[in-house]
């Protein structure tokens, strides 16, 4: 039964969409309907005066020396369903239709040497224009008639005054609306009509479109959904066929992608060792510090070698400032290391900037008693954040001059390449073994752990040299030469905007 249903509620599914259609339609038409039967009246009564606006500045233009304005005067009345009158200084009417004359009392001055005085009616409303002119409804005392009336003054000494029947206003209104509202009566048969066909027209083609899909959805890509004459119809059919043909490449896809989740898994497994290793040998870097200052502030405290108090106070001292870099070193592996931070990018020149950090580290070298071969081009500008290449050839160099033997030697030098150029810090001793080359870049962790020991060094050089690269997306490495090691690195190219060149 359940079943039955499902599949009846598939068939009606174009009936539904014409009802749906059908009923916003029915909607619209009557809120249509009511809208136009509340406010046709304003609408036309804003035409008329429209219209009462051009008939006036038409009128304006009027030659009245001409013995023919009358004539012409009276057409406007009669093609625009108005009553015109104009007067001169003193309310003197001048001009009146033959039908409105008889509402006066009086004659026409030009017959016995009377006045015509306009005729008295009450006033409903008054509204001024921006012009001078204005617009009124007035009702006759003595009936029930009312117009709309425009006044406006022209010409040095004329003014106009325009009637407009509003019961002309409200029948044409009441007609408007009845020949709207039988039009969209006739409107909704029609189109109720065209949905149900339509409705049929679709009906059809979507049932062979469920059929495909159902044989689809048991896996069975042997059949497909046939083209239509309907575009939207037709590319639907066409989605379902490539879907169809692209499934099964979908599923080798899938099963591709879980191989990939579970090497992200073994990944993501890999850095969580990472990280506890991470807290493990920083909490072993911590400890010895920590335990050497313990030990002597209790030895001091004891009183256990009062004779070398000056001695174990420069120990806690010496370990305080150890574990102290420690924590700055640790926090600026940090800070490179997180997405956070903001490189400033600018253009230097090369030669300068790694020559300043050597020549500032001259007595470094003259203690040690290595030489330094400084071989960078003059002409090398290039574009990164100096701050990160300051940092990344100070450790280069610290690291050089930490093992530096034998012939105790520094080679400083240049390659350039397409892009970029290849900075290279070159010191002679013995090589990194293989078990330690491929973790250098690891953080804490440290090839000749004794010496770096003794030199206060922590293992996180390297490794916020990586960082300091990645977040230039640039390379960095290291390689086992001859009679050294060389650590090198690369710089972006500055290029000149206008030429293309660096």
């Amino acid at each position: 039964m359940k079943r039955r249903k499902k599949e009846k509620k598939s068939i009606d599914i174009s009936v539904r969409y014409s009802i749906a259609s059908l009923s916003v339609l029915t909607i619209c038409i009557a809120v249509f309907t009511l809208l136009q039967f509340v406010f046709m009246d304003d609408i036309f009564l804003l035409a008329a005066k429209i219209d009462m606006r051009d008939v006036a500045e038409r009128i304006q233009e009027v030659d009245f020396s001409d013995e023919d304005y009358k004539i012409l005067l009276s057409d406007y009345e009669a093609n625009h369903n108005v009553y015109v009158e104009i007067y001169s200084p003193g309310d003197n009417l001048i001009y009146t239709s033959r039908e409105n004359e008889s509402v006066y009392t009086g004659v026409n001055d030009s017959e016995n040497g009377k006045v015509l005085k306009p005729r008295i009616m009450k006033f409903l409303s008054h509204s001024d224009n921006a012009d001078g002119s204005y617009f009124e409804i007035r009702q006759e005392y003595f009936a029930t008639a009312q117009y709309l009336v425009y006044g406006s003054f022209f010409g040095e000494d004329k003014s106009l005054v325009m009637f407009y029947p509003i019961d002309v206003i409200k029948d044409n209104a009441r007609t408007a609306s009845i020949a709207l509202f039988t039009l969209s009566v006739f409107a909704f048969a029609l189109i109720t009509g065209l949905m149900l066909c339509i409705g049929k027209l679709f009906s059809m083609p979507l049932k062979r479109v469920t059929a495909t899909t159902k044989k689809i959805a048991n896996m069975n890509f042997d059949e497909t959904c046939p083209s239509f004459k309907f575009k939207d119809l037709d590319e639907l059919s066409a989605s379902i066929n490539i879907l169809s043909d692209s499934l099964s490449k979908s599923l080798d896809a899938l099963k591709s992608k879980n191989k990939q989740l579970e090497d992200d898994i073994a990944a993501e497994r890999k850095q969580a060792k990472e990280r506890r290793s991470f807290i493990a040998n920083l909490s072993h870097e911590l400890k010895t510090p920590i335990s050497i200052i313990l030990g002597y502030a209790e030895g001091m405290k004891l009183g256990i070698g009062c004779d070398s108090t000056d001695e174990f106070c420069d120990i806690i001292i010496e370990e305080a400032n150890k574990m102290n870099d420690l924590i700055l070193r640790l926090m600026e592996y940090m800070n490179y290391n997180s997405a956070t931070y903001k490189s400033n990018i600018s253009r230097f020149n090369v030669y300068d900037l790694l020559w300043e950090i050597c020549d500032s580290r001259s007595f470094q070298f003259k203690e040690k008693g290595i030489k330094l071969f400084f071989d960078i081009n003059p002409d090398f500008e290039g574009s990164a954040d100096t701050i990160l290449v300051e940092t990344i050839f100070n450790n280069y160099l610290s690291n050089a001059l930490s093992h530096a033997d034998y012939e105790k030697e520094i080679y400083v030098s240049s390659e350039e390449r397409p892009d970029c150029y290849r900075i290279r810090v070159f010191n002679t001793g013995d090589p990194i073994p293989g078990t330690d080359i491929e973790n250098i870049w690891n953080s804490f962790y440290r090839a000749d752990k004794s010496h770096s020991r003794a030199e206060g060094r922590f293992g996180l050089g390297l490794s916020i040299v990586a960082s300091m690269q990645e977040i230039m997306n640039r390379d960095y490495g290291v390689i086992n030469k001859e009679k050294g090691v060389e650590f090198w690195f690369d710089i972006t190219k500055a290029y000149n905007a206008q030429e293309g060149k660096p």
